[in-house]
C-alpha cells in the first residue's frame, strides 16, 4: 500500500521528495519562527477535504484503495503487523497540498495534516478517524473554523461535554477506538482536550459522528461552534 501501486495517480508527497529523501524547494507552512499559525482559507479547504475523505472512507463511499490510487493528496500506509497472521486494523493517512509553487527566486510552500484509521479486524469496516491539528514546533494552531465550514461538511451540532464528564462517567468515552477513559486520556494528545462539540451526519446512508476536542485557552463558553479546534474524532455509528 505505501508503494505506488499500477493505476495509482502520482502522489502531490512524493513529487516533493529529492534524491536525498527530503523535501525539496518548498517551505513548510509552519516553522519555529512563528508565534502562532492562523489557518488561511487555502489552509481551511484542503483540511475539510481531508475530513471529509475520512468519512466518505469510515461510511464505506470510498475504500482506501480507491483513494489511494485516485487521490493525489492522499496517502495511505496500512499498519502491516509483525506476525502475519495478525490482522491488519490501522492505517496512516497523510495529505499533502501545495500552497504556492516555487520560482527561479524564492521556494515554494507546502502544507499536510494526518489521521489514524482503525477498524475490529480486516473483514470489518474502518470505524474511527482522528486527526490531530499539532505540530513539530509545539507552536499553537487556529484551525479558524466558522459556521460555514461545519455546513460544508454537513455536520448537525448534537451536544456539548468536557473531558471531566468523561472522567466522572458523566458522559461516556463512545466516539474512540477504547472506552476506557485512562487509556484514552493517556493515549498521544487526547488529555490536553478540555471540551467537546459532537455533531453527527449521515453519508452512504450510515450514520457517523464527529467530536471536536478544544483545548481549555480555546475554548468559548458561549460559542455554539468550536472556531479553534484541537482534535477531530470520526466515528462510523451504523
Amino acid at each position: 500500500m505505501s508503494g505506488q501501486n499500477e493505476g495509482q495517480v502520482p502522489k502531490i508527497h512524493d513529487s516533493l521528495i529529492g534524491k536525498g529523501g527530503t523535501v525539496v524547494d518548498y517551505d513548510y507552512f509552519i516553522n519555529e519562527k512563528m508565534s502562532k499559525k492562523k489557518l488561511s482559507s487555502v489552509d481551511k479547504s484542503n483540511l475539510i477535504k481531508f475530513i471529509d475523505v475520512n468519512l466518505s472512507i469510515l461510511s464505506g463511499a470510498s475504500s482506501v484503495d480507491a483513494v489511494n490510487k485516485s487521490d493525489p493528496n492522499t496517502k495511505i500506509e496500512l499498519f502491516v503487523p509483525k506476525l502475519p497472521q495478525d490482522p491488519i486494523i490501522s492505517a496512516s493517512t497523510y495529505y499533502t497540498y501545495i500552497i504556492k509553487m516555487p520560482t527561479q527566486t524564492s521556494k515554494g510552500e507546502v502544507g499536510d495534516f494526518l489521521s489514524s484509521l482503525k477498524r475490529k479486524n480486516e473483514s470489518a469496516p474502518w470505524e474511527y478517524a482522528y486527526i490531530p491539528i499539532r505540530n513539530g514546533f509545539n507552536i499553537p494552531t487556529f484551525t479558524n473554523f466558522s459556521k460555514e465550514d461545519f455546513e460544508k461538511l454537513h455536520l448537525s451540532a448534537s451536544e456539548k461535554f468536557f473531558l471531566s464528564d468523561l472522567e466522572s462517567k458523566k458522559h461516556a468515552v463512545d466516539f474512540y477506538q477504547d472506552s476506557d477513559f485512562k487509556k484514552f486520556y493517556d493515549y498521544g494528545d487526547n488529555g490536553a482536550n478540555f471540551a467537546f462539540y459532537k455533531f453527527t451526519t449521515t453519508r452512504n446512508s450510515i450514520p457517523l459522528s464527529v467530536v471536536f476536542g478544544v483545548l481549555e485557552d480555546q475554548y468559548d463558553e458561549s460559542a455554539e461552534f468550536p472556531s479553534n479546534w484541537f482534535y477531530v474524532y470520526m466515528k462510523r455509528e451504523g
